[in-house]
């Protein structure tokens, strides 16, 4: 349930700063290592929000959401998991909400020992991207005895 809800939170942001027409794109991806993944653009900020509780040899599954709205300045990435945080210009009341959506989303990462990076470019859109660690039952992938 709380994946769903990481899930949709970044969807519902994507959808509300993704501007009208805009494009939103979610990718999955797995297994991946526990590094923070590259950024897809040169040019853009990017920032690891939350680091995994990474263990040698463990992979991840990696969820991707991106949007083609305005984007967000390098000085904004670090508070966006703040309380009550919103990116000064984007708080008009066409954009309702608390600024409680990305902390949710960290706190439930953090809870699952995962990790999340942001990556952003002022007027081409942002990024967010979660990862967490596979469920692996090792037992089962064990030949017999």
């Amino acid at each position: 349930d709380q994946i769903i809800q990481v899930v949709q939170n970044l969807i519902d942001n994507a959808v509300k700063y993704g501007g009208e027409g805009g494009e939103i794109r979610v990718e999955v991806s797995a297994p991946v290592s526990g590094d923070p993944p590259p950024l897809t653009d040169p040019d853009a900020a990017g920032l690891t929000l939350l680091a995994p509780d990474h263990r040698p040899g463990e992979l991840y599954a990696l969820l991707r959401i991106s949007d083609s709205g305005p984007g967000m300045p390098r000085d904004a990435l670090p508070r966006l998991t703040e309380r009550f945080y919103r990116v000064e210009g984007q708080k008009s009341g066409a954009r309702e909400g608390t600024g409680l959506g990305l902390a949710i989303v960290k706190h439930i990462i953090n809870r699952h020992r995962g990790g999340m990076t942001v990556e952003s470019t002022p007027g081409q859109g942002a990024a967010f991207t979660a990862y967490f660690p596979e469920a692996v039952v090792r037992e089962r992938l064990a030949p017999p005895a």
